[in-house]
Order: C-alpha cells, then sequence, then structure tokens
C-alpha cells in the first residue's frame, strides 16, 4: 500500500452587483469590497467540491518528467479541443472574463493604429487655401514622407524648424508657399465568404406533404422573390408544410374533413399567404437583390 496526496478543494460562489465604469474596474472594486469584509462568503455559498491527486504527490511530479506522458496529453487535448467551451478556453487562455475583455479591447486598440493609411503631401499658398492645393506624392507612412522632405529640403527651402513644425502640426506656416499633408485609413475589404459547395437535385426537388399541402424547396426558391432554401433541413421543411396546412384550414374553417380546393382562388390565395408567413416564421431568408 502507498500513501498519496490527495487535494481537497471546495469552492465557495457568491454573485454581487457592483458599478464601475468597467468591468476590470469593478472586479478590483469587488476585490477591494471583499477585502474589507463586506461581502463574506459562508457555507450556504457552497459551489462544489474537487478531489484529486495533488500537484505536489510525488506520482504526479514523476509523471510530469515523462516525456511520453507529456505527449499522450497533448494529443489528447487537440482531440478535445473542439469540445472544450469558449468560457472553459477564457478561463485558461486569460484567467477571467475581465481579463479577456480587457486584453481584447487593447487588440482591437492596436488594430486599428496599425490599418494601412496613405499620406498625401501637398504644397500650397501662405493661406492653404485649399484651391491652391497641388498634390506632389502619396507615401505609405509618416516616416517616408519626412525622408523626402529632408533630401528635398534645398529645393523647397525648408529649414530645420520648418520640418518639425510640419511633422508637429502637420503643416507649415508663415511663408509664401507652404507644404501640408492629409492622411487617411486604406479601404479593408471584408474577407470573402468561401463558397458552399452547390446541393443536387434531389435535394430541392424532394416534396413535403402534409393534407393537400405540397411543397418542395424548388418551388420555394422559384417564387417572385425567392428563397434561399440552402441551409432548411427536411425537418423544418416539413413543420413549414404543417403549419400551412394548418393555418389554411383555420382561416378557410374547414374542419377536419373539407379538404382545401386550391382550384377555388380564394383557397389558393389563403394557402400561398400562410405558406410564405410559415417560411418567414422559420428564419427562412429571401435572396438578396443583386
Amino acid at each position: 500500500m502507498k500513501k498519496y496526496r490527495i487535494a481537497i478543494e471546495e469552492t465557495l460562489r457568491k454573485v454581487v452587483e457592483i458599478e464601475a465604469e468597467t468591468p476590470g474596474l469593478a472586479v478590483c472594486r469587488a476585490e477591494d469590497e471583499y477585502n474589507e469584509e463586506k461581502h463574506v462568503l459562508s457555507a450556504d455559498n457552497f459551489a462544489g467540491a474537487d478531489i484529486a491527486l495533488s500537484t505536489d504527490d510525488i506520482t504526479v511530479m514523476e509523471t510530469l518528467e515523462d516525456v511520453g506522458f507529456i505527449g499522450y496529453v497533448q494529443r489528447r487535448f487537440e482531440e478535445c479541443r473542439e469540445s472544450i467551451s469558449v468560457e472553459d478556453k477564457v478561463r485558461l487562455a486569460f484567467g477571467s472574463f475581465d481579463n479577456a475583455l480587457y486584453e481584447f479591447g487593447e487588440y482591437r486598440k492596436e488594430a486599428a493604429r496599425n490599418r494601412p493609411q496613405v499620406y498625401l503631401l501637398y504644397r500650397s499658398d501662405a493661406w492653404h487655401n485649399r484651391s491652391s492645393m497641388e498634390l506632389i506624392a502619396p507615401f505609405s507612412s509618416l516616416e517616408n514622407m519626412m525622408e523626402y522632405l529632408r533630401r528635398k529640403k534645398k529645393e523647397f527651402r525648408l529649414t530645420e524648424s520648418d520640418l518639425e513644425e510640419f511633422k508637429n502640426n502637420r503643416q507649415t506656416k508663415g511663408r509664401g508657399e507652404n507644404y501640408l499633408y492629409e492622411s487617411d485609413y486604406l479601404d479593408v475589404l471584408p474577407e470573402q465568404e468561401p463558397e458552399l459547395p452547390p446541393k443536387d437535385d434531389a435535394f430541392y426537388d424532394k416534396v413535403f406533404t402534409c393534407g393537400q399541402s405540397e411543397l418542395s424547396r424548388r418551388e420555394l426558391e422559384s417564387l417572385p422573390e425567392p428563397f434561399d432554401t440552402y441551409h432548411v433541413t427536411d425537418e423544418e421543411m416539413e413543420q413549414i408544410v404543417y403549419e400551412t396546412e394548418m393555418e389554411t384550414r383555420d382561416r378557410l374553417r374547414l374542419g377536419k374533413r373539407k379538404p382545401i380546393d386550391f382550384d377555388n382562388d380564394r383557397h389558393s390565395e389563403i394557402w400561398w399567404e400562410e405558406m410564405e408567413k410559415a417560411v418567414v416564421r422559420h428564419g427562412v431568408p429571401y435572396y438578396e437583390a443583386e
């Protein structure tokens, strides 16, 4: 018989509401209030217990040095990664949701700062009138534009103070002929969605029936304002036909025995109305107008 070190961890959980400008500040304020014992947890807040081998158990420490075990864990992790919830991934990667939100915000700011820009260098008159502006050249960065001006310093009769003013204020001043620049972000097109593989004719021609009602995806695709049925499942089609049949019979007060008469204009009109309502209720989209 061997002795093993077993860790028993109990979790207490209590949710409190905190007013703050950001999630991170709310967590900090909650930590302060907890340290001040404004939020005291007790057995009533018990949320669960975890009982497992302790990480300082000799068996665990020896196994963590086993290359074969580590490789096996890595493979199993890769196999299971798709089943790991986003919540667990957040806790694993960031420690907490507030940390994840903060880092995501910083990431988006950095991405915005790093968006490609174009810098347009202009020559203008003493008053910077837009009508006098003459484009000299576009540049991919402020550094490249400043380097160009330094090389043209003599030709453009610029002093070091002119260059410094241009860099800080986007223009020169007090000259008969001035220089200025404008900058803007380049257009960034959204990523093109991958083309979906085509469905076969059997998918679109399959007829779904309920009572006198019959409907196929092909019919929905052939309407004057066609529906996009690519993602509509058989179960959804069956439900659409069922609802169309029931709602039509209800509006026409046909009861259980009288059939829908599609040669009757009123019957036919109501059927098409209820069919379209049912399709829309199930979230089937119309094709976008080109």
